[in-house]
């Protein structure tokens, strides 16, 4: 007898999708914003038909794009925006395309957006909608957000005034103009850090539509990031036209085509020095010179380079830099605390200057933190005078680095010159106790114990040196132009060198965007009589800080390249000492 077969079939119920007519009702985009209440209508499955204004569907983009209703169909409410962004990998439709299509209405990192769709039809190709002027200066956050996801046109070029995501994510800051630090500009007053907020309201950030960390090429400048084609702090981008975006906190604009860069203050020289001069003196924050253990290992450091490779890298640059300069006497910090052996940082450092080259040596260097300040010279053209001492008492105690003081006179006999490296607490709000937390006057944290070593700094000299000496304090004050040490000093009788001759629109660096002066020569009177000039040279705060030697670049750099060796500007001035 025959076996029956049983013959099992499965049924799977397809839901069929629902038609897309092109033309039918849809809800209109900016319903799915939000209108009153600027809720958007989040969970919310619906139909919408619009243009295509920016396709970043490419391999690494971000996987959808942007949709604006057409003119003619926008409604007269300014609040809410007539664009939106569509997540999807379906394939349909291009730049300028009309389409249809269907998806869940949601937020993703702050961008409303429609998710979830499985078809977009094309109903024609109607080219791009004209886009909206946009002024950022002059958008507060209502306008940017009646303006999101939508086409606009800047039609002023803007002001790079951050590069530091440059490099790690595609992204450049700009903003009208360069933003300054309040306090380099105005006097510390409460309530001065609102300025920061407001600066925050004009900036726009320049974005390359993709997701990926580290893209390589690096998109900007146009034409592609590279060490003979930088962007600095301070070019001009555009005029710009593109979407304006908000993702991961911040507005930004995507642009429809690579916008132009203009150079504003485009690299130069080291300053020349004066025809006069018998002496240069220069300072710079060394960005942590850590040598390891001295012989090639002892890496990670504490700071600085995390490998001998790096530190070779970082030792090339900076010299490279400094020779550059055409110093006679050195003065330098955040230098390693490593004493004054051969294997030590300062050792190196002045063994790779050249044969020229000699280090002040303190004979009470006992200091326990990581960094500490030094004086480099060339004695065939400057010589020590007597013993280098430290200040290191009262409010040296805590916090800051010893101040280092060296007196020099020119090799034939001249008026002597004493130079004091200084390195103050940095703003950092680490470990900071109550009396020295922020205020909200805009000098961030540790503003009282900068101050009481301003003070500390004019009480020893005034009893050790007479008013007849030349003195000068240099280094980092990790204090603006306008704040407390400065006016401190100033009170005391020191001049603030580089105000002297450029005013307060200077910079040595940069921290979120802001510029502004924390490294100065400041002259006493008998000092001030032998100034010829005095310089800032533009050589690393401007620059991205893809160079830096720590940054774990994919750029193969040029031997001795001497840009961002540092994150500090070098400060430089040029002297004539009188004969004995």
């Amino acid at each position: 007898m025959q076996k029956a077969v049983v013959v099992m079939v499965m049924l799977t119920i397809v839901t069929p999708v629902q038609a897309l007519t092109c033309g039918a009702p849809s809800t209109p985009i900016s319903t799915v914003q939000g209108k009153a209440d600027k809720t958007p209508l989040s969970g919310q499955t619906m139909t919408v038909e619009g243009i295509i204004t920016l396709d970043l569907r490419q391999p690494g983009g971000f996987e959808g794009f942007y949709l604006q209703q057409a003119p003619t169909e926008q409604d007269d409410y300014p609040v809410t925006s007539e664009a939106i962004f569509v997540h999807t990998r379906v394939s349909s439709g291009r730049s300028g395309d009309r389409v249809r299509l269907r998806g869940r209405a949601g937020e993703y990192y702050g961008l409303t957006s429609l998710s979830q769709v499985n078809a977009v039809s094309v109903c024609g190709s109607p080219g791009l909608p004209p886009p909206v002027v946009f002024h950022p200066g002059e958008a507060p956050a209502d306008i940017r957000e009646s303006l999101e996801g939508m086409l606009v046109h800047v039609d002023q070029p803007l002001a790079v005034t951050d590069t530091w995501n440059l490099a790690r994510y595609g992204e450049l800051v700009l903003a009208p103009e360069v933003q300054w630090v309040p306090t380099q500009l105005q006097p510390p007053v409460p309530g001065l850090t609102r300025h920061l907020d407001a600066q925050e309201q004009e900036r726009l950030l320049l974005d390359d539509g993709q997701r990926r960390q580290d893209p390589r090429p690096v998109p900007w400048p146009t034409g592609n990031l590279a060490p003979d084609n930088p962007v600095r702090v301070g070019d001009r981008v555009g005029p710009l036209t593109g979407i304006l975006d908000y993702r991961f906190g911040h507005w930004r604009l995507q642009p429809l085509e690579p916008p132009g860069f203009h150079s504003t203050e485009p690299r130069s020289p080291a300053p020349v020095r004066h025809e006069n001069a018998n002496l240069r003196v220069a300072s710079l924050n060394l960005g942590n010179l850590f040598n390891g253990n001295g012989q090639g290992g002892g890496y990670p450091s504490p700071r600085g380079a995390r490998s001998h490779d790096a530190y070779q890298q970082q030792l090339a640059r900076l010299t490279a830099q400094i020779a550059a300069m055409d110093a006679d006497i050195l003065a330098v910090s955040e230098l390693e605390n490593d004493g004054y052996g051969a294997q030590s940082a300062i050792a190196q450092l002045t063994e790779q200057l050249g044969e020229h080259w000699r280090f002040v040596q303190s004979s009470t260097d006992s200091h326990s933190d990581a960094i500490r300040n030094g004086l480099l010279y060339r004695p065939d053209r400057a010589r020590p005078v007597g013993a280098p001492q430290l200040i290191s008492q009262g409010a040296f105690t805590d916090w800051h680095r010893p101040a280092l003081s060296q007196t020099f006179e020119l090799p034939d006999g001249s008026q002597p010159l004493t130079i004091i490296v200084v390195h103050l607490k940095s703003k950092s709000c680490r470990n900071a106790p109550p009396m020295q937390q922020a205020t909200g006057d805009g000098q961030a944290c540790f503003a009282r114990a900068r101050a009481d070593a301003a003070r500390e700094l004019a009480r020893w000299v005034a009893n050790r040196i007479t008013d007849q000496t030349a003195v000068l304090l240099t280094g980092d004050f990790n204090a603006y132009a306008m704040e407390d040490p400065l006016r401190i000093l100033a009170e005391s009788g020191y001049q603030d060198l580089v105000r002297d001759f450029h005013g307060l629109h200077t910079r040595t660096f940069r921290f979120h965007g802001r510029q502004g002066t924390l490294d100065y020569h400041l002259a006493n009177h008998s000092a001030r009589k032998t100034v010829l000039a005095s310089h800032l040279w533009a050589v690393n705060a401007e620059e991205p800080r893809v160079w830096a030697y720590d940054a774990h670049s994919s750029f193969e750099l040029p031997a001795g390249y001497i840009w961002r060796a540092s994150d500090h500007n070098p400060v430089i001035t040029d002297l004539r000492l009188a004969p004995r």
